[in-house]
């Protein structure tokens, strides 16, 4: 078993629940007790499981760095569940400790804490919180943090525009680390503040939101507010984009109670008008479209949506390997669906647009895809990791094979190859199937490595037994 530097696990805990592959993958390779409580802690405050998560923490007690970012996790349990007492004999235990640790520690605790003294400013003793010195290391991620703290301010004074400005610039600082919840926590605060004084500014961070969203999410059950928040700023402007995120969310109802309002006729006059307008378009603009890798994109924009289209898999196999226009267009126009599918397929984005628009402060301009930004999301994802695929028609017939449960659980394993490709101090190593699914399809195993350990223990189990089918 290994031994892991605390200050690599710094590093790599910053990032928070993004960092689960990691974090999963040292959880097979240690047998350090208090790294272990910590990391379970961790888990279980991403799985909201808080009661869990302090019973972990409270089991942490001989290593002094992981000993005090366990305190930090209690003390914010103890508050957010109004055990004011306790929460505040724990700040005083990290108050008694903190000059002693490194820069790396300071770098999480002291930024924590100072979001901590504004959020909860009414609950906290009396010159409790102090800071010894601002020469602690500071991240991306912290300063991000900082940012919205100090839009919180604003936001006490009612001055939205200041406010906005600020968790722009918090998104921008979360995005350059990239730290995934602060990026997309930023954009929802932006819009949602704006959205009644600013329908337009609002916009563009609900676009982005959306983008976000799809490119870093899987469990979005557990981020409801983020779509209410788009939908509210949709139906404001009354833009087309809110037909998708009704029937996303729809789409998520055996999870969570969706509210009646997102009960929106996905296929209702305008929307059809829209897609039909969008399929021609396409069809114009692309006159060659089987000069490019077209089953490559079908394949990444088949596996984006939350519930699959109901494409017949011999005929659609046939198909997208023959390759010939005029088939392809003629099975596309026969419904809405299809089209809608089509327009999917052909619809590209570039987030840079949306960044800069934001950034320079010119709010008039609208998401040029015109359509679901999230699907376009997730479909980008598959298209970088399959890039350079080799075997790519085994690849596709071996997918179309799998079961509707294998698919979605192959189609997050997909995702996650790439959403987690940063640069992590620590890399997972993958062998066996695992290793020989990379090398024969020319996937970079450091990519399926994120992918598979980015799932729990019995999940991977179940995604070995898919990995087997395309061997």
């Amino acid at each position: 078993m290994k031994h892991y530097s605390l200050n690599k696990l710094i590093d790599i805990i910053e990032y928070g629940a993004f960092s689960k592959p990691i974090v999963n993958y040292i959880l097979t390779n240690t047998e350090d007790e208090d790294l272990v409580y910590y990391l379970l802690c961790l888990k279980s405050i991403w799985k909201n499981k808080h009661r869990e998560a302090f019973k972990y923490a409270d089991l942490v007690t001989t290593t002094t760095i992981l000993n005090e970012l366990a305190t930090l996790e209690k003390i914010s349990i103890l508050f957010n569940n109004n055990k004011i007492k306790k929460a505040n004999i724990e700040l005083r235990k990290i108050k008694n400790n903190i000059q002693s640790l490194n820069k790396k520690a300071r770098k999480i605790i002291i930024p924590a804490l100072r979001f901590m003294e504004i959020r909860f400013s009414n609950l906290i003793d009396e010159n409790l919180v102090r800071y010894w010195s601002e020469e602690y290391e500071s991240s991306y991620a912290q300063k991000s943090l900082l940012k919205y703290s100090e839009a919180r301010k604003y936001l006490n004074n009612k001055d939205f525009h200041k406010a906005f400005d600020l968790f722009i610039e918090g998104f921008n600082l979360a995005k350059k680390f990239p730290h995934p919840t602060m990026i997309c926590s930023g954009l929802n605060n932006a819009a949602w503040w704006i959205r009644k004084v600013d329908k337009k500014k609002a916009l563009i961070a609900a676009d982005l939101l959306e983008y976000y969203i799809g490119y870093y999410f899987e469990d979005l059950f557990k981020i409801y507010n983020w779509f209410d928040t788009i939908f509210d700023v949709y139906s404001i402007n009354n833009y087309i984009g809110l037909y998708d995120i009704s029937r996303i969310m729809n789409e998520l109802k055996n999870n969570i109670n969706i509210d009646n309002k997102f009960n929106k006729d996905f296929y209702n006059s305008s929307n059809k008008k829209h897609i039909s307008f969008l399929f021609k378009n396409n069809i114009n603009k692309n006159s060659t479209i089987i000069d490019f890798n077209f089953s490559i994109v079908f394949l990444a924009t088949y596996s984006s949506l939350i519930e699959k289209p109901s494409f017949s898999k011999n005929n659609i196999l046939g198909l997208i390997f023959e390759g010939d226009k005029n088939k392809i267009i003629k099975y596309f126009s026969s419904n809405y669906e299809k089209m809608y599918f089509f327009n999917l397929m052909f619809s590209n984005f570039q987030e840079e647009n949306l960044i800069n628009n934001i950034n320079n402060k010119n709010y008039n301009f609208l998401n040029s895809a015109k359509v679901s930004l999230f699907y376009i999301a997730r479909k980008n994802l598959i298209l970088k990791l399959l890039k350079n695929v080799r075997n790519k028609k085994e690849f596709i017939v071996h997918y179309f094979n799998l079961s509707d449960r294998e698919k979605n659980i192959f189609d997050i394993f997909l995702r996650n190859c790439v959403r987690y490709d940063i640069k992590w101090p620590i890399i997972p190593k993958v062998e066996g199937d695992l290793k020989s699914f990379a090398l024969k399809y020319n996937i970079t195993q450091k990519r399926v490595a994120l992918g598979y350990y980015s799932f729990e223990d019995n999940e991977r189990l179940f995604l070995d037994s898919i990995i087997e089918n395309f061997l």
